[in-house]
């Protein structure tokens, strides 16, 4: 109905004075019947604040924002309570404002060179499951093993003011280095999955040189003298670079070929395997054993020997690397390099999380190492090669 004030004609529907107190009580009544908030005299459907999520869930506002940050710094009756009114009121927090008022925000980038595969699901596993119980979000990117790439997505992911941020390898354009060690004065940054390199800050990881030193001498105390290694893409991996030259220095150390080396183009799969190992196979067929950069690769090339009728190990031993499902799965198994990679994103979080809180590491470099899985693709002496060199 149209309430119209001083018409004679319609003076009987004329809304009679209301008391000022009643007045001002009105919208809050209103509001109730449809109900909407009402915040300062305001009605409607505002954005749901802090204080209103306390009001629902009888605390103080300092409680429920310190519940949503660290929910372990409250009880898990009171988080519950919390987390029901959140759900019951439609809250959403305002990060960009708290970001704003704190100079950064609870989210961490996580920088990978790759999702292609899954070799960094374990990691990615661990670095969640630490930075979750205290507050803070993951945000990913991945470089796609370029590093102009990786500078465009680490400068846009600063806009996000982040608590820190974690970068796989130690490979950077100089630029970017130096947008890092500014960083790393303000906040943690860990680089990791690497030790090959001089850390901006902190770095936990393994050598990958050292990595392609133990296995070059594992073949060859074991008598091959044939010993290749297959990758793909190494010419923008820079960690299967230092693997593979690291291998060849071995070898030449000992007095054997060195140049039993083979780089594929094109995504790492177990297709490219196979493809890979053809190859090799054409230009070296004396080749006894094979180190590949992955283990979809030593799965492609072990089904490729098979196809040729090439019996594993007596004809050719494989080995992989990264010790992914896989190479326990296929027959017969794969013999790897296995990495702790979920132990890695453990411990990267850990450290990033003691240095948010002011402690000081007790090491800026952590080795979590890696060991040699011997399976059944090596178990069986090198095939006689006869005078091939």
């Amino acid at each position: 109905m149209v309430w119209l004030r001083n018409h004679p004609r319609f003076d009987r529907h004329v809304r009679p004075p209301v008391h000022p107190r009643l007045s001002r009580l009105r919208p809050a009544l209103r509001a109730r019947v449809a109900g909407l908030s009402v915040s300062g005299g305001r009605v409607g459907k505002r954005p749901v604040t802090l204080k209103d999520v306390a009001a629902r869930a009888g605390v103080g506002a300092i409680t429920v924002s310190r519940a949503l940050r660290e929910p372990a710094a409250v009880s898990a009756a009171l988080r519950a309570r919390i987390e029901q009114a959140v759900a019951e009121l439609g809250y959403v927090a305002n990060h960009a404002a708290s970001s704003m008022a704190a100079g950064h925000s609870r989210i961490v980038p996580v920088v990978v060179p790759t999702l292609a595969h899954p070799v960094y699901v374990p990691f990615l596993d661990g670095v969640n499951a630490v930075l979750d119980e205290q507050g803070y979000q993951v945000l990913l990117g991945t470089t796609e093993y370029r590093q102009d790439r990786e500078a465009r997505l680490v400068e846009g992911l600063l806009g996000w003011a982040p608590a820190g941020l974690l970068l796989a390898g130690v490979d950077h354009t100089p630029a970017l280095r130096v947008r890092l060690q500014a960083l790393a004065r303000t906040r943690p940054l860990v680089e990791f999955m690497d030790l090959d390199g001089e850390p901006i800050d902190l770095m936990v990881g393994f050598s990958h040189r050292a990595v392609g030193r133990a296995v070059a001498d594992w073949f060859a105390d074991r008598g091959f003298r044939h010993i290749a290694i297959v990758s793909t893409g190494a010419e923008h991996d820079l960690r299967a670079a230092r693997r593979a030259q690291a291998f060849a220095e071995a070898l030449a150390a000992r007095g054997l070929r060195d140049d039993y080396i083979l780089d594929g183009q094109g995504p790492s799969s177990i297709a490219g395997g196979g493809r890979l190992l053809a190859e090799l196979l054409q230009r070296h067929p004396q080749v006894q054993a094979v180190f590949l950069a992955n283990d979809d690769l030593a799965a492609g090339a072990l089904f490729e020997a098979q196809r040729r009728g090439l019996r594993v190990p007596q004809d050719l031993a494989l080995m992989g690397f990264n010790d992914a499902p896989i190479a326990a799965a296929v027959v017969p198994a794969l013999s790897s390099v296995a990495v702790d990679r979920r132990g890695m994103g453990h411990t990267v979080a850990t450290l990033l999380l003691e240095r948010l809180a002011g402690a000081t590491p007790q090491a800026r470099v952590i080795d979590t190492g890696f060991s040699i899985v011997a399976r059944a693709s090596t178990d069986a002496p090198p095939r006689p090669t006869g005078d091939l060199t």
